[in-house]
C-alpha cells in the first residue's frame, strides 16, 4: 500500500511537470505570494512580502579597486536584518584579477571569502573533540580580524590533498592508538568538516541569489557558475581535481538540476497536503523564494475522507497525524487568523466571499533535499528533527570512534549500512547526512536575514533551529552577521594602499606563470611539494616589470584555446554553433600569441586543437587560418601563406590532430 500511494503521488507529478518549469514556477509564486496574506491574532501577517525576481533588488554587489589591476568585489544584502536593527549587510567578497585592462578574457577570480565566518575560539575547539557532545556553547567568537579566504581558487587541489593526508594520518597513526585517542580525534574532525561544509553551502546559497552581468562592477554570469561551482566541488569527492572547463560546465548544469529538485518537492509537497487536508503555503525568506514552504492546520475542520490509508503520507512528511493527536486539541502554540475562499485555499484581505479562519502551523520544510521535501521544523515537536540528527551521529561515533569499526577491515558493515540507508530512504526517509546539513545551513542564514516573516513566527522558527545545532563549532548566525561587517572593514582597509592583498596578489600572479605551460608531472610533483610542507613552499617566479604583460598574454591563450576546445569537441561543423568569422578571429589571435611560447604542452595543445577544427570545419576560409596557424607552430610559415590553397586541400583528409601535435613537437 505504501509503494502504491507513493507510485501515484510520483505518476501525477509526471503529468504536471511540464506545468512546473522555472516560468511557470516563478509564475505560481508570484500569484500565490500575492493572494497569501497572513493575519495573526488580532492583526499581524506571518507570510514575506512577494518574491523579488532572482533576488535582484534584494542582493547587489559594491565593487572597490586594488590599484590598477585588480577588484574587491562585495556582495550585499539589501535591508536584510543586522542584530536588532535592518541595513544592508555585507555577506560574500571576491577578489578579481583582471591585470590593469577591460579585456574580460583576461580576468580571474582568484580569492573567495564568507564574510560571516567568525575565527574559531580555544573553547569551542575543545569541545568539539568530546565524544557524543552535541551542544553548541555560546554564540562562538567575536572577533573579525581573520582575513583568511574561504578558499582560493587558484589552486582548489590543494584542500583535497590536505584532507586525504589527514585521513591517512587518522588511519594509520591516531586509529591504532587506545579507544580514547581514537574517539576524540575522529569527533573533532567530523566536527570540522562539517563546519566547513556548513559555511560552504551558506556561501553558495548567498551567491546563488547573486545578481550578475557584464559590468565591471558585478560578477559575469560565468564567473559567478564557475565560483559556485569550485565552492560545490569542494564539497565532493576528488571535486579540487577537475578543470577549469569542468567546473564552468559542472556551474552551470548544477543550477538547472537545483530547479528540477525544487519543482519535484514542491509538487510533491502540495499533493502531499492536498490528500491530506492541510494547507501549503511558500516562504519567501530573505529575497529567495519557491526554496521552503509551511503546512497550515485548520483548526475545528474535520480530517479529509480518503479510501487508502496515509500512513506512507504522513511518514513522507515525517510528522505525526495532526488529525489524530492529542496536543493539536490542547494546543497553546502560536495561532494565526487567516482569509481562506470558499474551496478553502489562501485568499487576500477583502477578497469576495472570503471568511476568516484560525489556523495553526505545523511545520516548515526545504525544498532543496534532492529525494524529498525536508523536515526543517515540527511546531508540535521542538526535539524531533534533532533527536534525528542526534541519533545517527551517535550511530557513526559508536562504530568508528568506540568500536573501531574501519572501512577496509570491516566493509561488510559498511555495505550493508549503506543498503539499509538506500532501502530506507526509498521508503521516505531523509538519510543523507550531508545533504542535510546543505539544507539546514542555508536556512539557518536565510532565516537570520529576513525581516518581512511575521515577528512571532520567525521568532517561534528561529528557536526550533538553533535547537538543530548539534556542533560546538558553530556560531550563533546572529553573532556571525555582526562580524561580517568586521571583516569587510578590514578588507577594505586593507585594499586602500594596504600591502596585504597587494603582496598576495603578486604572489599568485607568479605562481600562475610558473604553473603556464609545465607538464602534469611536473604539476604533481609541485602540487606535493607544496602540501608536503604545509603551504611554506610554492613554485614561483621571480618577481619582474614585465610579469604582467606576459600573464596577460598566457591568460588571452588560455581563453582561445578553452574556446576552440569547446569547439573541436562539439564535432563536425563548429561555424553552425559560432559564426565563422568569431572562430576565426579566435583562431588567428591564437597563432599570434603563441609566436613567443616555448612551451612543448602548450604548443602540442594548440596543435591538436587547430588540426581538430580544420577536419571539423566546412569552412575554407576558416580551413585556411587553421593550416596556416598549424604552420606557423612548424615554424614554416612562408610556405603556408604561399600555398594556402594546397594545404587547406590537403590537410583535412591528410592530417590528424595526434599527427599536427607531433610535428610541432
Amino acid at each position: 500500500m505504501e509503494s502504491q500511494l507513493q507510485g501515484q503521488l510520483l505518476d501525477s507529478i509526471r503529468k504536471r511537470r511540464m506545468r512546473f518549469k522555472v516560468p511557470g514556477l516563478m509564475a505560481i509564486l508570484l500569484c500565490g505570494a500575492t493572494a497569501c496574506v497572513a493575519a495573526d491574532v488580532p492583526d499581524q501577517r506571518p507570510q514575506t512580502a512577494a518574491p523579488r525576481e532572482n533576488g535582484r533588488s534584494t542582493y547587489y554587489w559594491q565593487s572597490k579597486s586594488i590599484g590598477d589591476t585588480a577588484q574587491l568585489l562585495t556582495l550585499f544584502c539589501h535591508s536584510c536584518r543586522l542584530g536588532q536593527e535592518d541595513g544592508d549587510v555585507p555577506l560574500v567578497a571576491v577578489l578579481r584579477d583582471t591585470v590593469g585592462d577591460n579585456n574580460p578574457e583576461n580576468d580571474r577570480v582568484t580569492y573567495v571569502w564568507l564574510l560571516t565566518y567568525a575565527r574559531l575560539n580555544a573553547g569551542q575547539r575543545l569541545l568539539s573533540a568530546v565524544p557524543f557532545f552535541y551542544w553548541r556553547v555560546g554564540s562562538g567568537s567575536k572577533s573579525g580580524k581573520d582575513t583568511a579566504p574561504l578558499m582560493d581558487l587558484t589552486a582548489p587541489m590543494h584542500p583535497v590533498l590536505s584532507e586525504i593526508s589527514r585521513d591517512l594520518l587518522q588511519w594509520t597513526t591516531l586509529d591504532p592508538l587506545t579507544m580514547p585517542v581514537r574517539a576524540s580525534s575522529r569527533a573533532y574532525r567530523t566536527n570540522s568538516n562539517d563546519y566547513e561544509r556548513l559555511h560552504l553551502q551558506e556561501a553558495i546559497g548567498y551567491l546563488r541569489q547573486a545578481p550578475y552581468s557584464d559590468s565591471s562592477s558585478e560578477l559575469t554570469h560565468s564567473e559567478l557558475d564557475t565560483v559556485i561551482a569550485r565552492l560545490e566541488l569542494r564539497t565532493r569527492l576528488l571535486g579540487g581535481f577537475a578543470s577549469q572547463r569542468q567546473a564552468e560546465r559542472f556551474g552551470a548544469a548544477a543550477g538547472f538540476e537545483q530547479e528540477r529538485i525544487r519543482s519535484r518537492n514542491w509538487e510533491l509537497l502540495r499533493q502531499c497536503a492536498e490528500r491530506t487536508g492541510l494547507l501549503f503555503e511558500p516562504l519567501t525568506l530573505a529575497g529567495t523564494s519557491d526554496q521552503y514552504a509551511v503546512l497550515w492546520l485548520r483548526l475545528g475542520a474535520s480530517p479529509p475522507v480518503s479510501g487508502v490509508s496515509l500512513g506512507p503520507v504522513w511518514k513522507l512528511l515525517n510528522i505525526k497525524d495532526p488529525w489524530e493527536d492529542e496536543r493539536v486539541r490542547n494546543w497553546r502554540g502560536p495561532v494565526f487568523m487567516r482569509a481562506l475562499d470558499e474551496s478553502g485555499s489562501f485568499a487576500p484581505d477583502g477578497f469576495p466571499g472570503a471568511r476568516q479562519a484560525r489556523l495553526m502551523p505545523l511545520a516548515v520544510y526545504s525544498l532543496n533535499y534532492p529525494k524529498l521535501p525536508l523536515l526543517l521544523v515540527d511546531f508540535r515537536d521542538k526535539l524531533h528533527v534533532r533527536r534525528h540528527e542526534m541519533t545517527q551521529r551517535a550511530i557513526n561515533e559508536i562504530t568508528s570512534g568506540v568500536i573501531g569499526i574501519s572501512h577496509f577491515t570491516n566493509w561488510y558493515y559498511y555495505v550493508a549500512a549503506d543498503l539499509y540507508d538506500f532501502v530506507v530512504s526509498r521508503h521516505g526517509a531523509a538519510m543523507d547526512t550531508s545533504a542535510r546539513l546543505d539544507c539546514y545551513s542555508q536556512f539557518r542564514v536565510e532565516l537570520a536575514l529576513d525581516h518581512s516573516l511575521n515577528s512571532d513566527l520567525r521568532s517561534d522558527i528561529q528557536i526550533r533551529v538553533n535547537s538543530l545545532a548539534i556542533n560546538p563549532l558553530e556560531g550563533a548566525v546572529d553573532r556571525e552577521v555582526q562580524v561580517a561587517k568586521t571583516r569587510y572593514e578590514l578588507l577594505e582597509a586593507m585594499s586602500d594602499g594596504g600591502k596585504f592583498l597587494a603582496d598576495r596578489i603578486d604572489k599568485e600572479r607568479r605562481a600562475e606563470l610558473a604553473d603556464f605551460g609545465e607538464s602534469k608531472k611536473a604539476r604533481a610533483a609541485q602540487t606535493l611539494l607544496h602540501d608536503a610542507t604545509f603551504g611554506v613552499y610554492t613554485h614561483r617566479v621571480k618577481s619582474d616589470f614585465a610579469n604582467l604583460a606576459e600573464l596577460e598574454r598566457e591568460r588571452r591563450i588560455q581563453y582561445q584555446l578553452n574556446f576552440l576546445d569547446s569547439l573541436a569537441q562539439a564535432g563536425p561543423r563548429p561555424e553552425v554553433i559560432y559564426e565563422s568569422s568569431r572562430i576565426r578571429a579566435s583562431v588567428n589571435e591564437l597563432s599570434g600569441l603563441m609566436a613567443g611560447v616555448r612551451s612543448k604542452p602548450v604548443r602540442a595543445h594548440a596543435a591538436t586543437t587547430l588540426a581538430e577544427i580544420q577536419k571539423n570545419s566546412a569552412d575554407a576560409e576558416l580551413q585556411s587560418d587553421c593550416s596556416f596557424a598549424l604552420a606557423a607552430l612548424k615554424g614554416n610559415v612562408g610556405s603556408a601563406r604561399a600555398g594556402s590553397g594546397a594545404m587547406v586541400a590537403a590537410l583535412p583528409g591528410g592530417v590528424t590532430a595526434s599527427e599536427a601535435a607531433a610535428a610541432v613537437k
